[in-house]
């Protein structure tokens, strides 16, 4: 294809365009005098051949042709080494001269040696003939960066020369006229694929000047602004060359750093030594962590570097302080092992000390499990600030009453536990008078003085229990006893309590036969884009409808489940089921499946998925395999060998309930998830703590440096989805939206209301349900409690 250079640089426009055209007319003034020259020599050669067959009028006339177009181009070649590039007006005015002056010379050879031709002798016409075809390939190369002058001067010169011979009349002239023309096609060929190569060797050569100047400005803008900053190490460990940053961050003056030896920088310590074997083997490494004490404060650097040659002759790098990150990390790590309100540790931080405690020989330990009587009914009459406090005076009481040995954690809601180790099991029913006590006496909460009791159930181990679980049921089974006895009590376990033991025996035998029965149901709630309010996919919520007990949710059955192994038969229907109903919705929506630890175990997962998708005829990629760090945390390097085969097929995976585990970052180097759920809990007061604004902003930028999306859970009030948005989450979910409802209700299913009604009523409709089913189990306890 053939490049109008003239016509690309006035399309390109601007300065680009223009300078597309500067260099065109320069490249073309750099060959004037070498062109002037051959001009001067070549008309002198003619004019001395044909010195004796011409008229001296006639010599006057040629050389005075030539020497006009020699002057003309010679001024005109000047003007354009003194022209300014960005002068686009004055560049085209320019253009045209050289077009001008192409055409004057074309003509004034062109008539030069096709008129000579006419009374020429053989020898003189072969004379001509090398002249002629001289200077059309003289000119070929003279104007090759101005393409239009190219083709004026050879079409013309080829013209008159096409004439001359033409009017010579003889075969050997006609034969010359079919040569001539083809040497004319060659020329104009070659001027043409020439337009090319200067264009796109112009626009190679702006493309890597335009990349240069990114480069040097971007390395200047990350020296001089940039969270990160460069390092350089010699062979002997010493700093070299240290910028700015560098200075600033290690709050020192800048000639300090200059062959300091690195390694003084930091805090002794594994991490400081771990860095000091890379550099001495010589070998790459990336975001090694190294920390250090400044001013009091202690900051944490990441630092990754390569060695610059050979062993021994360097390295280079880059530091980023990450303090923040860890900041934030350490934050998410308490909140996830800590209650937020009482700073005592949580259900999670709690049972893991259960565990390991009767893990050990004999596993001797007592428990003691309350709660507080009433309290609902406080929190709803005074309002959840007062609630709030009245919790954390309980906490502080809760401390007072128990020594330091004892480990004392809030559970949920206003629900508490006591961990009494086995050398203090001899006062464990003092300390439980002395709590119920204690809690009896008026809380002063500000302008209120709130009296509220507490029920404890107490359980033993070994004795009422052996195992973790059956330790928490039992004291759970005590509790429930010390209310029916009146609250305000402390009551120790007994065999007799085990009734709901039989009800939840009922509930398995029931349960075996819930999928022969076609009693299980798949309920989905929506996964909406915060940006633009359509809903992604759906997450597949299972639901059992007994024929007696109504609809029962997950919490009541997934638990036993999961204990008698039923879950793996369950858990392989809900694909089945849940990719079934994925092939009937559009293209571009996604489902979503939890999956249990014993699920993850099962030998017959992967093969379940790949018949499903198969069955199916749906693309993997939109399937979303949810699981929990609990699921990592048991046999976890069997469970990453199958979520990476799980990945292999393209399947998505997703970490719930992020940040409520023990390590769930260090999961996160383990395994590429394509999602991280963000817990609830750090969502529910989202719009009034700045704490858990700033957790999410820490967990989305680890997911968006990661490679990952994110997806907040438990959302019901759009004053949520605004600061999810601020904090840059992509995906959400919960009642605002829409609650979990069956699959034949699902209607406008790019809706963020699949069900079709306004996500606002279908809020309230939920608040009002809960609310319902509240009352409800609270009156059945009464009813139970006599």
């Amino acid at each position: 294809m053939t490049v109008n250079l003239q016509e690309s640089g006035n399309a390109a426009g601007g300065l680009r365009g223009k300078t597309m055209l500067y260099q065109q007319l320069v490249e073309h003034a750099s060959g004037t005098v070498a062109s002037v020259v051959g001009n001067v020599i070549n008309v002198t050669i003619i004019g001395v051949v044909f010195f004796a067959s011409l008229p001296a009028w006639v010599m006057v006339i040629g050389y005075a042709s030539i020497s006009c177009a020699v002057i003309n181009r010679l001024l005109t070649s000047k003007r354009i080494l003194g022209a300014d590039e960005a002068d686009g007006e004055k560049l085209r005015a320019l253009n045209w001269h050289v077009q001008t002056s192409a055409a004057l010379f074309g003509i004034i050879w062109g008539v030069l040696v096709g008129g000579l031709s006419v009374i020429a002798t053989p020898g003189e016409m072969m004379f001509l003939g090398i002249v002629g075809s001289g200077m059309m390939s003289a000119g070929t190369l003279t104007y090759r960066a101005v393409p239009k002058a190219a083709r004026l001067f050879v079409g013309l010169i080829g013209i008159c020369c096409f004439a001359g011979l033409l009017s010579v009349g003889t075969l050997p002239a006609y034969a010359s006229c079919g040569l001539l023309a083809c040497f004319v096609f060659v020329l104009l060929s070659t001027i043409n694929r020439g337009s090319n190569e200067f264009a796109d060797r112009f626009h190679r050569d702006l493309a890597l000047a335009e990349s240069s100047e990114t480069i040097r400005l971007l390395l200047n803008d990350y020296e001089e602004q940039g969270s990160d900053w460069l390092l350089e190490v010699g062979g002997d460990g010493v700093i070299k060359r240290p910028c700015a940053r560098f200075a600033e961050a290690a709050r020192r003056p800048l000639e300090t750093l200059v062959d300091l030896p690195l390694m003084t920088l930091f805090a002794d310590g594994p991490e400081r030594k771990r860095l000091a074997e890379h550099f001495a083997a010589g070998r790459a490494f990336r975001a090694a962590t190294v920390s250090l004490a400044i001013d009091g404060q202690l900051l944490w650097w990441s630092i990754s570097a390569r060695p610059k040659g050979s062993l021994g002759e360097g390295y280079r790098g880059m530091i980023t302080d990450i303090t923040a990150q860890r900041q934030a990390e350490d934050k998410v790590s308490y909140m996830a092992h800590y209650d937020g309100l009482t700073n005592l540790p949580n259900r999670f931080r709690f049972n893991e000390t259960l565990y390991r405690v009767l893990g050990r020989a004999k596993g001797s330990t007592g428990l003691m499990y309350l709660d507080l009587d009433n309290f609902k009914a406080i929190n709803d009459t005074l309002g959840h600030p007062v609630g709030d406090l009245l919790l954390q005076g309980v906490a502080r009481r809760l401390e007072d009453c128990v020594s330091a040995r004892e480990t004392v954690a809030r559970l949920g809601g206003d629900e508490f536990a006591i961990l009494v180790p086995s050398d203090r099991l001899g006062r464990i029913d003092a300390m439980a008078a002395e709590i119920v006590e204690a809690l009896g006496r008026p809380f002063s909460l500000g302008d209120h003085d709130v009296v509220i009791a507490t029920s404890i159930g107490i359980a033993c181990a070994p004795e009422d229990a052996t195992t973790a679980d059956h330790l928490l049921r039992n004291a759970d089974l005590a509790l429930y006893a010390a209310k029916s006895m009146g609250r305000n009590r402390a009551i120790r376990f007994e065999p007799g309590m085990d009734e709901a033991a039989q009800a939840r025996r009922m509930v398995e035998l029931d349960l075996r036969g819930a999928l022969g029965k076609n009693e299980m149901r798949l309920h989905y709630q929506p996964l909406i884009n915060v940006e633009t309010s359509e809903t992604n996919g759906y997450e597949a919520l299972i639901r059992w409808e007994h024929p007696v007990r109504g609809i029962v949710m997950p919490a009541t059955f997934i638990p036993i489940a999961e204990e008698t192994g039923m879950i793996i038969q369950i858990g392989e229907w809900v694909i089945r089921q849940a990719l079934c109903d994925l092939a009937t919705w559009p293209e571009e929506l996604t489902v979503s499946v939890n999956l249990s630890p014993l699920q993850m175990r099962s030998p017959t997962l992967i093969s379940t998925l790949v018949h499903a998708i198969a069955a199916n005829q749906i693309d993997a990629s939109r399937v979303c395999i949810e699981i929990t760090e609990s699921v990592l945390m048991q046999d976890s390097d069997a469970n990453i060998e199958t979520l990476h085969k799980l990945r292999e097929l393209g399947i998505q995976i997703a970490l719930d309930d992020f940040g409520t585990g023990y390590s769930s970052l260090n999961y996160l180097r383990s395994f590429p998830f394509s999602k991280i759920k963000i817990d609830r809990c750090f969502i529910s007061d989202i719009d009034t703590r700045e704490d858990c604004q700033a957790i999410v902003r820490s967990v989305v930028s680890l997911a968006n440096s990661l490679g990952m999306s994110t997806t907040a859970e438990g959302v019901e009030r759009a004053e949520q989805v605004t600061q999810l948005r601020l904090q840059g989450c992509g995906e959400v979910q919960g009642f605002l939206y829409s609650k979990a409802i069956p699959a034949d209700q699902l209607s406008n299913l790019r809706s963020p209301t699949a069900g079709g009604s306004n996500s606002l009523l279908q809020f309230g409709d939920a608040q009002r349900e809960r609310a319902k089913a509240h009352k409800e189990g609270v009156a059945a306890v009464r009813r139970k409690a006599g």
